[in-house]
């Protein structure tokens, strides 16, 4: 499994991808070079943040919104250590992507400010809840 963002994925391809519909053939061709499966990762996109996992031929789509914040440092890292981590449970791809996405969705909903910049997702927002320390 790969999980390139859309600037690495019109890097691998040298294709240009600027909308959903553009997705499916930048997968085909990533897998056509000898990926097994990759999520193409739509956090770019300007109307909404989908993802498309493909194998070589079933596409599936995992809706994402779009979260209003500059605190998305460690996005990409965050979903593929997720991903590894589920898989290593026993999830299957589909479901192991679900579960990550859903993850990192409230990693960056409840991200950190820290200086100026790009700060970075909350990786504990369940455990602080857990702990009572955040609703």
């Amino acid at each position: 499994l790969v999980t390139p963002n859309l600037p690495e994925a019109e890097a691998i391809t040298g294709m240009q991808v600027t909308e959903k519909a553009q997705m499916r053939a930048v997968a085909e061709k990533i897998v056509a070079l000898g990926a097994k499966a990759v999520l193409v990762k739509g956090g770019h996109l300007s109307d909404t943040a989908d993802d498309l996992l493909f194998d070589g031929s079933t596409e599936t789509w995992f809706p994402g919104k779009r979260i209003p914040t500059k605190n998305t440092h460690g996005t990409g890292c965050t979903l593929s250590s997720s991903l590894a981590a589920n898989l290593a449970k026993g999830l299957e791809l589909p479901e192991a992507v679900r579960a990550s996405k859903a993850y990192v969705t409230e990693a960056i909903e409840h991200g950190i400010e820290l200086g100026s910049g790009c700060g970075p997702t909350h990786h504990f927002v369940d455990l602080y809840r857990k702990a009572g320390i955040l609703d």
